[in-house]
């Protein structure tokens, strides 16, 4: 085999591999107030993976949207944010590839004294 045959090969192997989706937060941050929102989107470089947003909380492990949020295709809302919402996010594929992951804190509402 020569040298163009091998590197024909390796491309044409590399372009056809699942690639992990990224998670993108909206706004971009990690640390939340109590009450505000977020959207969580998993960008995807092939739509028919199926990318669906997960969490890991102190309470329960790779729960995903429809859980705790509200889903529309790969994004994922939670409105409004609580303490509880503390946690690990990421992307996963039906297949079971995963994005990085972000900690997201919440903290409670700021309280302002008369």
């Amino acid at each position: 085999m020569n040298f163009i045959s091998v590197l024909t090969s390796l491309l044409c192997w590399t372009s056809s591999q699942v690639l992990p989706a990224g998670l993108t937060v909206s706004p971009s941050r990690s640390q939340f107030f109590e009450g505000t929102s977020v959207s969580l989107s998993c960008e995807e470089d092939n739509s028919s993976a199926g990318w669906t947003v997960r969490r890991n909380t102190t309470r329960r492990t790779r729960t995903q949207c429809d859980e705790w949020g509200t889903s529309a295709g790969s994004t994922c809302n939670i409105t409004p944010m609580l303490t509880d919402d503390t946690g690990v996010y990421w992307c996963e594929s039906r297949e079971g590839a995963a994005s990085s992951s972000i900690q997201l804190t919440v903290s409670g509402k700021i309280r302002l004294w008369s």
